[in-house]
């Protein structure tokens, strides 16, 4: 087979170190309910980072996907309340109404675009699986993950940060998205 003989790719070999470890976690430390919908969302985390690394660009199925996921994980893990679903519905909504405009305040202090729309429609979509002290939180390791790429790539490579340079945030913002879930499901009582 032609696919064994040469090197393996990063780019398909990190996703799926990544999902076989975020399910192994998910299988052995959470309850099963829970253990499944952490599994899927690693896999839809995961792609939606992979695709975003390749092509800068998330794809709407996947945070469409991933929005009516956490939707349906909320309804679960609150015996199908209409308040969490609400509540669900509506940190999506606030998330991404502040992501939102963090793009039109970029746009028009800098006069190009800093944050793309699939960055925002992210993290409404993700907004449903994560309480609302953690929305900040996910955030922050987004950034922060990818500042930390950035100051690691500049360093090795002897160049200055270029302030125009782009940043996938995708491709942090949606693992941090299933390490928050994570975190605070392992949490949850």
């Amino acid at each position: 087979m032609k696919i064994l003989r040469g090197k393996p790719d990063p780019r398909v070999v990190a996703p799926v170190f990544a999902f076989v470890l975020a399910a192994g976690a998910a299988g052995l430390l959470l309850p099963s309910i829970d253990a499944v919908f952490g599994t899927v969302l690693a896999a839809v985390t995961l792609f939606i980072a992979a695709v975003d690394l390749d092509r800068f660009e998330i794809p709407d199925l996947g945070n469409l996907f991933l929005l009516v996921l956490g939707l349906a994980w909320t309804l679960e893990v609150s015996e199908f309340s209409m308040e969490a679903f609400a509540q669900g519905l509506l940190r999506s909504l606030v998330a991404g109404g502040v992501m939102l405009t963090v793009h039109y305040v970029y746009r028009i202090a800098r006069g190009f675009d800093g944050l793309g729309l699939g960055d925002v429609k992210l993290a409404g979509a993700g907004a449903p699986w994560l309480w609302w002290s953690h929305l900040a939180v996910t955030l922050l390791i987004a950034v922060g993950a990818a500042i930390a790429v950035l100051v690691g790539r500049s360093v090795v490579s002897g160049q200055r940060v270029d302030a125009h340079a782009a940043v996938p945030l995708g491709a942090f913002l949606a693992p941090a998205i299933w390490i928050t879930w994570f975190a605070q499901a392992l949490a949850s009582p």
